[in-house]
């Protein structure tokens, strides 16, 4: 079915239009309205997460001081006891000291005993108050002592009125219920009257019996300080509330304390249901939280939810803190005006911009139409007046367009010379000397000229409808020429001998033979000369040949001499043109052998011309790069450098010398040249192009890049050499020191009974003794210290073992294991080489804290002298192990230090940050290699290099008494 362009462009403009405006539109919105709702919510969790990160940062302190008082009291450090008071007095003003949070520390003990150290403002600024409960031969008694900011006493008093028993608190009973550290719900302290909370843990002696609960009072009103300073919008607000309901942080800190019922002059944490604050209210009944049978608020997970509030929509989110003895929940909400006003007004206005522009480009799409459908309207009447041959009909076509418009006047000048075309072919067929005629193959004639009646004296019409056969002197002739044009196509200048009028004429034809639509033979057209006239004057010209051959004897005698002395003027400029094509052929063999590349390129940079050496370098053949621009073998930014550096030479004419580019094969392989430039001229000193030298010099950069990534090496290897004489010497003489002590508490070790104090303090030195041998041996490992058992080793059956034993107690680590058959020996120390494994596992462990895959290779490999200089090393067979994690990598700033000892990134108390310097170390001391390859977080492979040994491997394993157990050294350095 046909289609009108007027309605096809029409609907085509609107659907196009229209349509993009509706998928643009819908696409805005759903896309913004998704963005904007992740927005808000990643703001209100990142706020959420800091408030926790802070409130766990403020509690910990109080968590840590209870846990050492704790150790302390159980070591008998600190006590108690009458004699020993001013001990525990000083290390609980130590803790007020160092945290300014802490209210006070105290320890009630089960005969009532109470020794509670508080600050205090009554009696000087910045002061401190202690609480002495003791209770002597049915005597209870109570001290109160206060100390200025300096500790110095200031007032020592009793009060016989105390009543005060710690055992009757909640604190001490829940602490003592649960035999465990516990804290207590948030309550305003009755001294300070502001929001804290009390951590409190039970001691118990060697024989399991109670000793007393220490607690902390924590004061958190420094929560709500930090929840007021917070940056939520121009109108948002945190605040934190405990699973029961109370209030413990708010930006103003009067409004969450309340006059308690049931306490004289007490107050008490405010409800949520009753903050003053409509909106904190509102926020905390989006989230339809659940009491549980324990009358505490059910919550899981964080709940995020939308509210309205005077005409103003808010987003509001609660989450629960993730240590359960904390079992509060944070929340946060805000206007979304405050961040998504401006979003939201942005996505109106393009939508409104966008609904401009469509109408706009509505009613410029119809113009538009209109202004194209108008001239091909009328293009189409011309068109239809042509096929109904009326030539001269007019209609007026004019168009803003110029593709339109010059077709239009193509098609009227069409239609202007196909009737001057018409009318001069009429004049023609009118005049023409020749006779013009068409006859069907059996000779009808169809169509014959005017010109016909001077010839033959027939009029035109006489001949239109009879045989042309009726006119062939000899009828075969006619038969002839059939055979001649079915078997041609054509025929030129052939002669017949026709009768006209009682008189014969020669004719010469030239025909061509028509075929229909469907390929089919019938008619032949063409045109009849008379020759007659003709074949007189050949008759006439053949006398006057034989006269002519005459003269030409006489004319070749004197040609015969002309043409000798042309032949030595071609001898001579033969000789010129070889002289000139060696001359060519020399340089084009120099060309064509030197190393370096020669091209010739036209002003655009288009290759002319390139030799073997260009080919070769840019890796295309020489047909290829015929025609190619440096755009096609250079990426953007090297094609600019090319394009100026060529417009420089072209501007000044002065040649550029040595300029290095960037190149890229056609095997996509990058390339550095340096190339020569210079513009090259023609006869009339008119720039043409340019000529060139290029030169590969990738290789001589890779080689400076390698050299000095060896002197690197070798430097820090040196250095590493350097460090283990220092280590060696330092690791010597502490293990005589550590000899020393260790002989003396063996000696009074002798002298004291084991159920004395003393023994067990020995003991601990005598284990710190242990301890440091431990060190000072992963020292003499890093300096090199030497080899203990060594024995032909299979590294396969080595690894299998450790990666099988460490797999065991690391599940969350997946192993995967890739052996060498037919893998060389070595000889080793196994115990050692032991040691370098498992502290290699436990740093890819360390490195992978969420789990990973830990992959161990080992392969043959020779290594020649350009890979060992650098680590000082013999060339030769070795034994390649690779251990290679998926961990977090190492930075590019700490890779110099990882073998050094004492260095470690992880906290203090946590490592030693001798596991990677006594593996290099040991290895070292095999005469091996350890280095290692690292991605910032891809993960860290390294590779240790064994020397390979010709010696079978030793079926019975001999291990040294150093070595009849596993040490897990956890380090990372």
């Amino acid at each position: 079915m046909k289609v009108s362009i007027r309605w096809a462009l029409i609907l085509g403009f609107l659907i196009v239009i229209w349509g993009t405006y509706g998928i643009t539109t819908t696409s805005l919105y759903v896309s913004s309205e998704k963005v904007l709702n992740q927005h808000a919510h990643d703001i209100m969790q990142n706020i959420a997460d800091l408030v926790i990160e802070q409130s766990s940062n403020h509690l910990a302190h109080a968590h840590g001081a209870a846990v050492l008082t704790r150790r302390l009291i159980g070591a008998n450090v600190v006590s108690a006891s009458q004699n020993r008071l001013h001990l525990l007095e000083r290390y609980f003003y130590d803790q007020l000291a160092i945290y300014p949070h802490f209210a006070g520390i105290y320890l009630g003990r089960p005969n009532g005993d109470f020794f509670y150290v508080s600050r205090n403002a009554e009696r000087t600024p910045k002061g401190y108050r202690t609480k002495i409960i003791t209770h002597h031969d049915g005597i209870r008694k109570t001290r109160l002592i206060w100390r200025n900011q300096n500790l110095k006493a200031v007032a020592d008093e009793t009060d016989p009125a105390d009543a005060y028993d710690p055992r009757i608190r909640p604190w001490y009973k829940k602490a003592r219920a649960e035999k465990q550290i516990v804290w207590t719900d948030p309550y305003i302290f009755y001294t300070s009257q502001k929001p804290g909370i009390t951590i409190a843990g039970p001691i118990y002696g060697q024989s399991g019996d109670l000793e007393g609960i220490v607690g902390v009072d924590l004061e958190i009103d420094q929560l709500s300080s930090f929840i007021a300073s917070l940056n939520i919008g121009k109108n948002g607000r945190a605040f934190m509330f405990n699973r029961n309901g109370d209030v413990i942080a708010f930006p103003d800190l009067k409004k969450i304390r309340i006059q308690s019922d049931s306490t004289q002059n007490g107050f008490r944490l405010v409800k949520i249901q009753e903050l003053d604050d409509i909106l904190c209210r509102k926020t905390f009944l989006a989230a339809q939280l659940k009491f549980g049978s324990n009358d505490r608020f059910i919550m899981e997970r964080p709940a995020y939810a939308r509210f309205e509030h005077d005409g103003r929509y808010h987003r509001s989110m609660l989450i629960p803190f993730a240590t359960k003895q904390w079992p509060w929940i944070i929340g946060v909400h805000l206007p979304e005006d405050d961040y998504l006003g401006a979003l939201k007004q942005n996505r109106r206005h393009n939508i409104l911009v966008t609904l401009a522009i469509s109408v706009f480009a509505t009613i410029l799409g119809l113009f538009l139409s209109r202004s194209i459908i108008r001239p091909i309207s009328n293009l189409e009447k011309e068109a239809r007046a042509v096929k109904n041959d009326q030539l001269d009909a007019r209609f007026k076509i004019t168009s803003q367009y110029k593709e339109i418009q010059e077709t239009a006047e193509a098609f009227i000048r069409m239609k202007t010379a196909i009737r001057k075309s018409r009318k001069k072919y009429q004049g023609i067929f009118e005049n023409i000397q020749d006779i013009y005629y068409e006859v069907t193959l059996e000779g009808k004639v169809l169509e014959i000229s005017p010109s016909v009646e001077k010839i033959t004296g027939f009029r035109r019409d006489e001949f239109i409808g009879k045989n042309i056969n009726d006119f062939y002197v000899e009828p075969s002739a006619r038969e002839r020429f059939i055979a001649k044009i079915m078997a041609d196509g054509k025929v030129s200048d052939y002669e017949v001998l026709l009768e006209a009028d009682g008189r014969q004429v020669y004719f010469a034809l030239n025909s061509v033979l028509v075929v229909d639509d469907q390929n089919q033979q019938y008619k032949i057209i063409g045109s009849m000369r008379d020759i007659s006239t003709r074949k007189q004057a050949e008759e006439m010209m053949h006398n006057h040949r034989e006269r002519l051959e005459e003269l030409v004897e006489q004319r070749t005698e004197d040609l015969t001499a002309a043409n000798a002395k042309l032949l030595k003027e071609i001898e001579q400029r033969q000789a010129t043109e070889s002289a000139l094509r060696e001359k060519e052929e020399k340089y084009r063999n120099i060309l064509e052998n030197i190393e370096e590349g020669y091209f010739e390129t036209d002003l655009s940079g288009n290759f002319t011309f390139v030799n073997k050496a260009s080919a070769k370098i840019l890796g295309w053949t020489r047909e290829e790069l015929v025609g190619m621009n440096n755009r096609d073998y250079s990426d953007p930014r090297s094609a600019q450098k090319i394009y100026q550096t060529f417009n420089d030479v072209y501007r000044t004419g002065k040649p550029r010398d040595v300029t290095e580019f960037k190149v890229i094969r056609k095997d996509n392989q990058e390339r550095s040249l340096e190339i020569s430039i210079s513009l090259m001229h023609d006869g009339n000193q008119q720039a043409i192009g340019f000529r060139g030298i290029g030169r590969d010099v990738t290789d001589r950069i890779r080689a400076v890049a390698d050299r000095k990534k060896l002197e690197e090496q070798l430097q820090q290897s040196q250095r590493l050499e350097a460090i283990g004489t220092l280590a060696g010497g330092i690791a010597h003489d502490f293990n005589n020191l550590l000899m020393g002590i260790q002989g003396n508490v063996s000696l009074m070790l002798l002298e004291y009974d084991q159920n004395k104090p003393q023994h067990e303090k020995l003991k601990n030195i005598e284990n710190c003794v242990k301890s440091g041998a431990r060190l000072t041996k992963l020292l003499l490992g890093y300096a090199r210290g030497g080899k203990y058992v060594v024995t032909p080793t299979n590294v396969n059956e080595l690894i299998q073992e450790t990666a099988h034993m460490f797999g065991r107690t690391r599940k969350e680590i997946s192993i995967t294991e890739t052996y060498q058959e037919d893998l060389w020996t070595v000889e080793v120390d196994k115990g050692q080489i032991e040691q370098v494994l498992i502290n290699l596992y436990l740093n890819a462990w360390h490195a992978m804290a969420n789990g990973g895959e830990l992959s161990l290779q080992t392969a043959n490999i020779n290594l020649d002298r350009r890979f060992t200089a650098a680590f000082e090393a013999k060339p030769g067979r070795y034994v390649k192990i690779s251990i290679a994690d998926t961990g977090v990598g190492i930075g590019e700033a700490i890779r110099h230090r990882i073998f050094e000892p004492f260095f470690t990134t992880k906290e203090i108390g946590h490592g030693t940050g001798l596991g990677l310097a006594s593996a290099y170390g040991i290895i070292r001391n095999h005469d091996g290699i350890i280095h290692f390859d690292s991605k910032v977080g891809q993960g860290t492979t390294f590779y240790i290099f064994l020397p390979a040994s010709d010696k079978p491997v030793t079926t019975q394993t001999i291990r040294s008494a150093n070595h009849n157990h596993h040490m897990l050294l956890e380090d990372k350095s």
